[in-house]
């Protein structure tokens, strides 16, 4: 199968993969089934807590923060990195762009950055190393992680489409896109005929395998 992939690759002009948190296991983060203090994280990260217990939400975000700031880039990240193949990632740990992918879309967000709720300015996530609720430094408003809460929509999702529509193989990579709206992604793929490879283990190994070949120089990406 390994093989086969290779060869797909090799002859792709518009490869494009989409990641989610299986990619990331190996660097040691946790999936969206993890838990904090016996909490599953999707019950923690919603956008009820935040508003209702920010006390609460930011103690978990601190103490998540501290672990995904140490998480380094894998062997996966590092091999579609190499390719420089565009990603559409539903991850907010921003591993993609430390390993060297220049065209990444974050449909979750990311962890580096929080959002004034006022003014909509932007601020790195040290801001909320230390106050229990940080404020806005240029207009005294609540910040929020620049991550997407459940009961939020997601980032730029028109222009994930848009990339998927015009991709003639779509790598999709720990994740099986099983929640709304990402789930519609595999469907615009199909319409147009792009070859799909899932790998949803041992992402590590296996695509740094397919991708150990000379990174085909027809190769066009996308850009946001």
């Amino acid at each position: 199968m390994i093989e086969k992939w290779k060869r797909i690759i090799q002859s792709a002009r518009h490869p494009l993969a989409i990641t989610g948190a299986g990619i990331s296991v190996a660097s040691g983060l946790p999936t969206v089934s993890s838990r904090w203090r016996g909490i599953p994280l999707r019950e923690i990260f919603t956008l009820h807590l935040f508003l209702n217990e920010p006390d609460r939400f930011y103690r978990c975000y601190r103490e998540v923060l501290l672990g995904w700031n140490a998480a380094k880039p894998n062997p996966a990240h590092l091999a579609l990195a190499r390719w420089q193949i565009p990603i559409i990632t539903m991850n907010i740990d921003g591993l993609h762009q430390e390993a060297g992918s220049p065209h990444v879309i974050e449909l979750h967000g990311n962890l580096r950055e929080l959002i004034c709720l006022g003014c909509d300015s932007i601020f790195s996530s040290d801001l909320a190393r230390t106050d229990n609720f940080p404020l806005c430094p240029s207009c005294q408003g609540r910040l929020k992680p620049n991550i997407v809460l459940v009961g939020e929509e997601v980032h730029h999702f028109s222009s994930a489409v848009d990339w998927v529509g015009r991709s003639d193989v779509l790598l999709i990579i720990g994740t099986r896109l099983e929640m709304a709206p990402c789930n519609q992604l595999p469907k615009v793929a199909s319409r147009t005929g792009a070859t799909m490879i899932r790998i949803n283990q041992e992402a590590e190994r296996i695509v740094p395998a397919i991708l150990n070949i000379k990174p085909n120089e027809s190769v066009h990406p996308f850009h946001q």
